[in-house]
């Protein structure tokens, strides 16, 4: 039996998530909210190791790497809790919701204002409190279908834009992708609307960046700027 299982490859963890950037492969780990990039030569040497792996097979000889990352609990032999190795696959958006809004505060109400206090603490004692798989298990649950139609559209720009005025009052938006992703995303959710929240990584330099995102719209960035990032992980 123990030679059955040795011979049977490996998963990805339920935890894990994985994209090639540049060339390079990069996971993330839900269960630790962190990144690990593994080169091209030692990339090859997992591609006969692990189901679905995005990276053509090499060498067959065991690899310290493969220990590593079986140690780290981003693999296992066991198909109730792992998955094949294949990256998430979605269309970078190529339009700015907010494009060609009118200029001037939108009408903001009370429930407006309340709602926004309330998805912002939520999502900033989230960030501080909560693991970020509980978070992705949170915002995961509440997934539903896109399809709108163009009146729906040009409410969900309106909310994000009321949003986009309040938030100077709770929080900056430099630097803050997953605080901004985050709290957006619970305050459109008390409104009925639940958009992709799409995590992503660059390589050459390595940045990691989030955004949301509603079909071929962009809700918290511009297009331009997501041109080089590849999707590792989408909710």
């Amino acid at each position: 039996m123990r030679d059955l299982a040795s011979s049977q490859p490996y998963l990805l963890s339920m935890d894990a998530h994985v994209c090639v950037a540049g060339g390079v492969v990069v996971l993330l780990d839900v269960a630790t909210g962190k990144y690990l990039a593994i080169g091209r030569e030692q990339s090859a040497t997992l591609g006969s190791q692990i189901l679905g792996w995005p990276v053509p097979p090499g060498s067959q000889k065991r690899t310290p790497i493969l220990d590593t990352l079986v140690a780290r609990g981003l693999l296992t032999r066991d198909s109730r809790l792992g998955r094949p190795a294949t990256s998430v696959t979605i269309a970078l958006p190529r339009r700015w919701l907010r494009e060609g809004e009118p200029r001037g505060c939108p009408t903001i109400t009370p429930r407006d204002v309340r709602r926004f206090a309330w998805a912002v603490a939520v999502a900033a004692c989230a960030k501080k409190c909560v693991s970020l798989k509980t978070i992705v298990a949170r915002v995961q649950k509440r997934a539903t279908d896109q399809s709108l139609q163009e009146s729906q559209l040009d409410r969900l720009a309106w909310l994000v834009r009321v949003f986009d005025w309040l938030r100077p009052f709770a929080f900056k938006k430099t630097d803050e992708c997953f605080l901004y992703c985050l709290a957006l995303s619970e305050f459109l959710s008390r409104y009925g609307f639940f958009p992709s929240w799409v995590f992503a990584v660059r390589t050459f330099p390595f940045a990691a960046h989030c955004w949301l995102q509603y079909g071929d719209y962009v809700l918290t960035d511009i297009p331009f700027n997501l041109r080089r990032m590849v999707p590792i992980l989408v909710l």
